[in-house]
């Protein structure tokens, strides 16, 4: 048990014999007796840590290697200073407890010089032995943990919790939540830097498993990864089969890059959602679209969809005009970007009135009224709600009269 007697204002550590360190006990190499040290100190209930070294003069050998305690000595004045930036805890407490390993002049073995036994402070009680520096240690199947969880975009402290009840508890981890989000520091500085080249190798290792994975990518002068462009076999074999229809989509969060995600998706025969492809954007300009709506054309077999719906961006609309036929590919525009533009385009008053949202909704949303009937539906709600004038509705309902863009009350994007 990892209790202690205070015997002259010292706690001695409860340790079984033949784990105290004894003077004269000799080790093969300074390795060993600085390992049979800590594992005193973890069954004692104390960290450790390495203090000064003396080498021979003659040849460079160390000589003494003194091992401490970790509250051994002081902290330095200046770091107790109130304007510090990061203030530090007080660990040191002057602990007198240490070991000394000393060289055996005529061999290359280690002896236990000197052994001070006693602390000047409590020593950890069992049930927070597992917090000690000596009872921690991150294993490789830490580690794998950590990264297989951060590509799943899972913080390191989540991760951290997720293991403790895979483990049954914390006493269990062997680790701490600073251990974990130590390393996961390590991870980011290590590829901080290469990780657009780590991608790209990541790519071709993929294709070479698997022919049918294609990617595509650009960089600029600087050889900086401006876009990136993939799909999978599994993408293309559902662009094959439900590829009819394509919703192109760039309103998603950017990377740390302010490179933003661009997914093309659609609806398969369960109405479930099912990806084509995807791509990552460091301009949203009409020469990145194009280059997009190409590598898209060419990862499919130049098999164009029957109708491509996005948002309202002029960007997207010419870069479609070039790269599609407009005779086989129609322009259509996202229901749901439209109807989310509808509070802040009718003002606060109506977007708070439940029964104008209510009747709004039934007239967009109806995929059984005919063209006629919304016609007429249309106009009695912006005479009724005098919104009449209202430049940005009257544009809307333009664009659906000229057959451009038509998609207030077409059952194919309501369906979508």
């Amino acid at each position: 048990p990892l209790c202690a007697a205070n015997i002259d204002n010292e706690w001695i550590p409860s340790c079984p014999t033949h784990l105290k360190p004894v003077v004269g006990i000799k080790f093969d190499t300074l390795q060993q007796g600085i390992s049979f040290y800590e594992n005193y100190a973890r069954l004692s209930g104390f960290d450790t840590r390495l203090y000064s070294t003396k080498k021979r003069k003659s040849d460079g050998k160390i000589s003494l290697k003194y091992c401490v305690c970790n509250k051994e000595g002081f902290r330095e004045t200046p770091r107790l200073q109130s304007n510090c930036k990061k203030k530090r805890p007080i660990t040191r407490m002057g602990c007198n407890a240490r070991i000394t390993l000393k060289l055996i002049n005529d061999q290359d073995n280690y002896i236990i010089f000197s052994f001070h036994e006693g602390h000047t402070h409590p020593l950890t009680t069992p049930n927070s032995a597992h917090h000690t520096k000596q009872s921690r240690n991150l294993t490789l199947a830490h580690k794998k943990y950590i990264m297989d969880n951060s590509r799943a975009n899972i913080g390191a402290t989540k991760s951290y919790r997720l293991m403790k009840e895979h483990v049954g508890g914390y006493q269990n981890m062997a680790a701490s939540v600073t251990d974990f989000k130590n390393f996961q520091r390590d991870i980011r500085k290590h590829i901080r830097g290469k990780d657009a080249q780590m991608l790209i190798e990541n790519f071709k290792r993929k294709q070479q498993m698997c022919s049918s994975f294609f990617f595509k990518y650009e960089v600029d002068d600087k050889q900086h990864l401006i876009r990136i462009f993939w799909a999978d076999a599994i993408g293309r074999k559902n662009y094959a089969s439900f590829g009819d229809v394509v919703s192109f989509d760039t309103t998603f969060s950017m990377n740390e890059y302010c490179m933003v995600f661009a997914p093309f998706t659609g609806v398969d025969n369960s109405k479930s959602c099912v990806t084509f492809a995807a791509a990552l954007l460091y301009r949203e300009d009409t020469e990145s679209f194009v280059w997009l709506f190409e590598a898209f054309r060419d990862a499919m077999s130049a098999c164009d969809p029957t109708c491509i719906i996005t948002d309202q961006d002029p960007a997207m609309k010419i870069a479609i005009e070039r790269v599609f036929d407009s005779s086989t590919t129609r322009h259509r525009l996202c229901m749901w970007h439209i109807m989310k533009k509808v509070p802040e385009k009718v003002g606060p008053t109506l977007a708070q009135n439940e029964d104008f949202m209510s009747e709004f909704c039934n007239c967009v949303w109806s995929k059984h009224t005919e063209p006629e009937e919304f016609d007429e539906l249309w106009n009695s709600i912006l005479e009724k709600y005098d919104l009449m004038n209202n430049t940005w509705l009257e544009h809307m309902f333009q664009i659906r009269q000229t057959g451009s863009h038509p998609t207030i009350g077409t059952c194919l994007c309501l369906e979508l």
